[in-house]
């Protein structure tokens, strides 16, 4: 008890060991629906075929945590990718004790960004790091691009608000002052809508789904003497219903 409420008091021993299990996990968010726990477990089968099998945890705020065994299975996950579930993009991050969906995941997320035909000179690591710091936060270059295996183009994670608009280009200074024009090409450019802040879509898509729909159903409604008239009141009232449960579950 501490004024006058109760107080639990922790120390580090009881914590520790959880602490090193959730410092080896992952969290993962699928953009659009939330696929089940099985197709999760199927696609860690697949992709990630040099781990040892995780065990996975489901949120109901939509998102999953994977537990790996060891630190060096949770990087060479990272670096591996990018991955898709699909053909939707697969979000991952480091687990920390203060993580927010809305925050975290939902408006800065990191995204794989691909330089193409950048000088073979400039493949440093320090060099990746400060192209990576100029757009946003760095995390990991590909691991192709680690040991320059494939030299195309140089591929690094970045975390990145994409509440912003997402540059198209950037200019790199040699210690010379000659300018390099490089252009920024992202492995999976998400869609946030800004009128409900939300990840994956905009309200002015959706709306456009509706009137294409509404215009198909009208098309195809001959009328002919009101015969067809009452059961097309009837599925435009099922289409508005449906947008107002969208909607409402959106402001969730």
């Amino acid at each position: 008890m501490k004024d006058g409420e109760v107080v639990a008091q922790l120390i580090e021993e009881d914590i520790v060991e959880e602490n090193k299990k959730c410092n080896r996990a992952l969290i993962l968010y699928v953009v659009g629906n939330t696929p089940l726990i099985g197709a999760i477990e199927r696609f860690i089968n697949n992709q990630w075929a040099s781990v040892q099998k995780p065990k996975v945890l489901f949120h109901n705020e939509g998102y999953f945590i994977v537990l790996l065994s060891t630190n060096e299975e949770k990087e060479r996950v990272l670096m591996n990718g990018p991955y898709t579930i699909n053909n939707r993009p697969v979000i991952m991050r480091q687990w920390s004790e203060n993580f927010d969906l809305n925050e975290e995941v939902l408006r800065t997320i990191p995204l794989w960004i691909k330089f193409s035909n950048l000088p073979l000179n400039l493949w440093s690591n320090q060099v990746l790091s400060k192209i990576g710091s100029g757009l946003g936060k760095p995390i990991y270059a590909n691991s192709c691009t680690a040991i320059a295996e494939r030299i195309s183009y140089a591929m690094i994670l970045i975390e990145m608000d994409v509440t912003r608009s997402l540059p198209e280009k950037i200019k790199l200074c040699d210690p010379k002052g000659k300018v390099l024009e490089q252009i920024v090409h992202y492995d999976y450019k998400p869609t946030y809508c800004q009128k409900c802040c939300q990840l994956g879509h905009t309200c002015k898509d959706q709306m456009k789904l509706r009137h294409d729909e509404v215009r198909k159903m009208w098309k195809g409604s001959k009328c002919k003497n009101g015969g067809k008239l009452e059961h097309l009141i009837l599925r435009l009232t099922k289409l508005m219903h449906k947008e107002d449960l969208l909607n409402s579950w959106w402001k969730k």
